[in-house]
């Protein structure tokens, strides 16, 4: 008997329903991922299964991702949490060891613990994800570090494109429908005047950071959503530094939540930022990673095409 070779996946599953809104969503999404393809920090699409579409019944295939959220991740394991920012080279050297010998994990292979090398890492890899998703014209709409899982080898991939649009001649997108919104990521402009773009993406990547490195503390964590709220926002309050950032990165956040969009830095700005600040071993490492996943768009095209005349039949 021959056995055949098996791969782990996640199915991201809508079963029966009357609700035709949730149908046309997944959809949606399921054209934007053929739109996006494939790189090492995103969750990438692997399928659809469409059979029983018509029972409005469908499910996504997508990578697994091992460790689950990134943000249940650092709170978990925020006891075991080895602050070295003042010591990166030293700490690198550690991390190193840990990688190469499995210390920091359980038993079962789960890993229990991180440092700061860690935190820069996973921020220098959203900053690659994201950079490839804006030169695909897209953007994200729900950056947070919920929406960011973790895999083997450090690596951490952006999920959950449910919000995600692509740009039709014009730099941003203007949301017309009551999609559910995360108003504590949100851009200035995304919050009164309803405005999506990469900017945007840029000013929730900054509460993103925020996230990582108060080790998973809520993001203004004494206000309402409110009109209150808004009026700080707009006032010019922003979120204090983090207990685990030093002052660069500190100043990297806010120039996220610059008031003027074009004053905030690329994606490519802050992914060669937190690049830089790696040990030099561990510098280009995950752009290297990347090679792989652009040979793979080169062969999945055609496939690809396929799957989205599938979907468009409906």
């Amino acid at each position: 008997m021959v056995h055949e070779p098996f791969t782990t996946v996640a199915v991201k599953q809508l079963k029966r329903t009357t609700d035709a809104s949730l149908i046309e969503g997944m959809l949606s999404e399921v054209k934007m991922l053929i739109l996006i393809g494939q790189h090492v920090n995103i969750v990438n699409f692997l399928g659809v299964v469409t059979e029983n579409i018509q029972n409005n019944e469908l499910m996504i295939i997508f990578e697994y991702c091992r460790y689950g959220s990134l943000l249940n991740f650092i709170q978990s394991y925020r006891k075991s949490f080895v602050d070295c920012m003042d010591e990166l080279p030293i700490a690198w050297s550690t991390f190193k060891i840990n990688l190469e010998t499995n210390k920091g994990e359980s038993e079962d292979g789960s890993r229990t613990s991180f440092r700061t090398t860690d935190l820069i890492c996973w921020a220098t890899q959203i900053a690659f994800g994201m950079e490839y998703l804006s030169s695909k014209n897209v953007f994200h709409g729900d950056l947070a570090a919920r929406n960011v899982l973790l895999c083997d080898n450090n690596v951490v991939k952006i999920a959950d494109f449910g919000l995600t649009r692509e740009f039709n001649r014009v730099t941003y997108y203007k949301k017309t429908r009551n999609d559910r919104v995360p108003f504590k990521w949100m851009a200035l402009e995304s919050i009164f005047e309803h405005k999506f773009s990469v900017k945007t993406d840029v000013w929730s990547y900054g509460v993103v950071l925020w996230e990582l490195f108060t080790l998973g503390l809520p993001p203004y964590p004494t206000f309402a959503v409110n009109e209150e709220f808004f009026k700080k926002l707009r006032d010019g309050y922003r979120l204090e530094k983090p207990k685990y950032a030093n002052e660069d990165i500190y100043y990297t956040m806010l120039s996220c939540w610059c008031v003027n969009p074009d004053r905030r830095p690329t994606f490519i700005d802050l992914g060669q930022f937190f690049n830089l600040m790696l040990p030099v071993e561990l510098q280009n490492h995950y752009l290297a990673l990347n090679d792989d996943y652009v040979q793979m768009n080169a062969r999945s095209v055609f496939v690809m095409e396929a799957i989205g005349q599938a979907v468009s039949v409906r």
